[in-house]
């Protein structure tokens, strides 16, 4: 660099040092001020911590244990009851607290069933709670097996909810009784909604159709309604799977004696006409009335301990014994529906165990239970039937595809639907 160059250089910097620097009254010099960067605050870390709501223990309680303290509960709980039934909640349920880094808890988050999770935080100087909808995907899909164990085992091996067991019991409990008949080579097939959330089976929603081949005779159900009435089940000739009484009083329980007119009473050691059918169940067991009726007696009967007995149309009356208990309302008079809870299993009377002593009399005379009552329900009108006719032979050939239905059938499904398919 030249002289002339260097100069010049020199000169510059120095007016930009007179222009950045001023001098104080006493002569301190000072660097000129600047406007500073606006930066924000970094958030305080909050944590999560999660609790299990036990049997027998209240959404106050549960609360407590998640760090909200007593001072404040009052409130929250107010804000909660609001959006959700505190008596409902079901055992299990998670219970979400999100905390600030000086324990305060900020917000509550409860999910008491797949549609929504219900938030309670703060706000505004005060507590408010919000539902949020649980973001979900509904598909149609088949599921099939073959019975080797239980129709338990069966039902679980096909990756779906052993639940969907005691639905497809209770579509063909009129006419396979599932605590006796069930043999292995057993096949089965029903066509269901199912709700998935995050990737995981919430829920299901009514079968639509399904089929039973039991000791090889094939057993079909198709849901359907018409003329505003209710949906029912009908197999594939429009005929009503509903008949007078119910296969058994119970669902899913171990039979332990068979009707005979002789057997060696297990108390007196000697032989005795056994005049009904029992089921051995543990206590509490809810007992079914097995057709609609008139409640006749409720009360002690000698050995059958506690008795409930119900007269049904066609002169029938059956008698449910050795109860620990009797149906809420449940008393001589009230008119009870088929599959009504009537009592609940005991030991009572002479009893050796925790079972249900089930007896059906016509006129008097005793009769065999499990052969009672075959006689189905009305069918569906002539001018129904081609309607049926049509809807069942859209879903039952899709009963041989296992898997998921193809969307495009799905939403040809809905549209021609003659039932909902959420419930």
């Amino acid at each position: 660099m030249r002289l002339g160059d260097r100069c010049l250089a020199a000169l510059a910097l120095g007016v930009l040092l007179l222009c950045r620097w001023s001098a104080s009254a006493d002569g301190t010099q000072m660097f000129a001020a600047r406007p500073l960067l606006k930066v924000a605050p970094l958030p305080l870390p909050t944590f999560v911590r999660q609790e299990v709501l036990h049997s027998g223990e209240t959404l106050g309680e549960l609360a407590g244990r998640v760090g909200l303290p007593a001072s404040e509960a009052a409130d929250w709980l107010s804000a909660a009851r609001r959006v959700l039934d505190p008596h409902t909640l079901p055992v299990g349920l998670v219970a979400e607290a999100v905390i600030d880094v000086h324990g305060s808890v900020e917000a509550l988050r409860l999910t008491p069933d797949w549609r929504a999770t219900v938030v309670v935080e703060r706000r505004g100087g005060g507590i408010v709670a919000r539902q949020e909808a649980r973001p979900v995907e509904r598909d149609l899909v088949v599921v099939d097996g073959t019975v080797r164990s239980s129709l338990f085992d069966a039902m679980g091996a096909t990756g779906e909810s052993e639940s969907l067991a005691l639905e497809l019991a209770d579509l063909f409990q009129w006419d396979i009784d599932f605590h006796r008949e069930v043999r292995e080579g057993d096949t089965f097939a029903l066509l269901v909604e199912r709700v998935r959330s995050e990737g995981t089976t919430v829920a299901y929603g009514p079968v639509v159709a399904a089929t039973y081949t039991n000791r090889g005779k094939r057993y079909t159900a198709v849901r359907y309604a018409f003329g505003g009435a209710k949906e029912s089940y009908y197999d594939e000739h429009g005929s009503p799977l509903r008949k007078q009484f119910l296969r058994a009083p119970l669902r899913f329980s171990r039979l332990t004696s068979r009707f005979s007119f002789s057997r060696m009473h297990p108390v007196l050691g000697r032989r005795l006409p056994h005049w009904g059918v029992d089921y051995a169940a543990p206590v509490g067991t809810p007992v079914m009335t097995t057709a609609d009726g008139v409640v006749t007696f409720t009360g002690w009967k000698g050995g059958g301990g506690r008795t409930v007995e119900i007269r049904h149309a066609g002169a029938f009356l059956t008698a449910y014994l050795h109860l620990s208990r009797f149906g809420s309302g449940i008393r001589p008079g009230v008119r009870v529906s088929q599959g009504q809870v009537v009592g609940y299993v005991g030991t009572t009377g002479m009893s050796t165990g925790p079972h249900l002593d089930y007896r059906v009399t016509q006129n008097g005379r005793y009769l065999n239970p499990l052969g009672v009552g075959r006689d189905p329900a009305p069918p569906l009108p002539k001018a129904e039937l081609p309607r049926f006719t049509g809807w069942a032979g859209r879903v039952l050939p899709l009963l041989g595809q296992p898997g998921t239905v193809p969307p495009t059938s799905v939403g040809a499904l809905q549209a021609a639907s003659p039932v909902r398919f959420d419930g």
